[in-house]
């Protein structure tokens, strides 16, 4: 009976320390610490809360300032959540801190971060309503990674199919390239080019030889180049000294044709206007005509002539023999009276060469 109340008594004991401990395991990790002196609130704003719960530690610079009292959705104007902050009495955050909400660790609870601004930025005052940053989030950048894996097998599938075909193509390459028949024109080309080679040796050495025969014949030719180079160079300096000499020469002349030019325009200027006897010739059609005429006088009877009826007619009974025509005279008037006149030598010009 005493063993049996000893043991029910330990048992007791024991359970009584395990309720003990684990009162304090849950005081301690079960955030049920009701903390030193007041807390004032801060409303923090975010465009996502995944993770974060009431009663939340919030650290200030690594150091526990408060607790998550309450988070509610805010509807008025773009769709935010809204973080209560309970912050302990006597901790000054500044107005340029910023609010991010992190995670400890991989597995851990998420907390809202506060990042220390300078020292000399105004502190926030109690019930002010805060912008909180973007924070990143572990589980949504896991399942990035997750899905860039998922592409990235996607392209390693199809490069290993791509890689497939190539070797597919290699291999269909080599059954075509390696067969008996292209090796056998392989061997043949290899053959031809043997050949060829020693035929380009074979014509190698006839050139060399036929160089070094040749050597004498091309240096007397060089040397009959040299001559004739410095022929021509001897004929080119003497012709540049005959155009130095002659062209003071050509400037003249060409100065004197000039004038003539200047001198004949004049000449076929006059002519044009009809002055002279020349250009009278040209313009004058009275005596155009009358020298016409007279060219064809001389053309018909000569340089001097007379004009005549020829025989007249007799009254029947007389004599009807005919008087000889006699030579024209000069002095006796023609019957249309107009006399032939000789032609006038040409006016000699007034104008002497300059």
């Amino acid at each position: 009976m005493t063993t049996q109340r000893s043991i029910e008594t330990r048992v007791g004991i024991f359970v009584l320390v395990c309720l003990a401990v684990g009162a304090g395991l849950i005081w301690k990790f079960g955030k049920l610490s009701t903390g030193a002196g007041g807390r004032y609130p801060l409303y923090v704003s975010f465009e996502n809360v995944s993770g974060l719960i009431p009663d939340a530690n919030v650290m200030y610079g690594g150091v526990s300032v408060g607790k998550v009292r309450e988070i509610r959705l805010d509807n008025t104007g773009k769709f935010r959540a809204v973080v209560t902050l309970g912050i302990h009495d006597g901790v000054t955050i500044r107005r340029d801190a910023k609010f991010v909400i992190n995670q400890s660790g991989l597995l851990g609870d998420r907390y809202v971060d506060i990042i220390p601004g300078t020292a000399s930025a105004e502190a926030l005052k109690p019930g002010e309503t805060l912008a909180g940053a973007t924070s990143v989030d572990l589980t949504e950048a896991i399942r990035n990674v997750v899905d860039v894996l998922h592409q990235a097998a996607g392209t390693i599938e199809r490069v290993n199919i791509m890689l497939q075909r190539i070797d597919g193509a290699i291999k269909r390459v080599d059954e075509m390239m390696l067969s008996t028949q292209n090796l056998n024109h392989v061997s043949s080309a290899v053959a031809q080019v043997d050949m060829t080679a020693s035929n380009a040796a074979g014509l190698t050495a006839d050139l060399r030889n036929l160089v070094n025969e040749s050597r004498g014949t091309v240096t007397n030719t060089l040397a009959a180049l040299s001559v004739a180079s410095e022929n021509v160079r001897g004929t080119t300096r003497r012709v540049d000294d005959f155009v130095r000499d002659t062209q003071v020469d050509v400037k003249k002349v060409t100065k004197d044709l000039t004038e003539s030019t200047q001198r004949l325009n004049g000449i076929l200027t006059r002519l044009e206007k009809g002055e002279g006897t020349a250009g009278k010739l040209l313009t004058d059609t009275a005596l155009h005509d009358e020298l016409l005429q007279v060219l064809r006088n001389l053309e018909q009877y000569g340089l001097f002539y007379k004009t005549w009826l020829g025989p007249k007619a007799h009254p029947a009974g007389t004599n009807t023999t005919t008087e000889t025509p006699r030579r024209p005279s000069t002095l006796e008037p023609s019957p249309g009276g107009l006399a032939p006149v000789p032609a006038r030598p040409a006016a000699k010009p007034t104008e002497g060469r300059q």
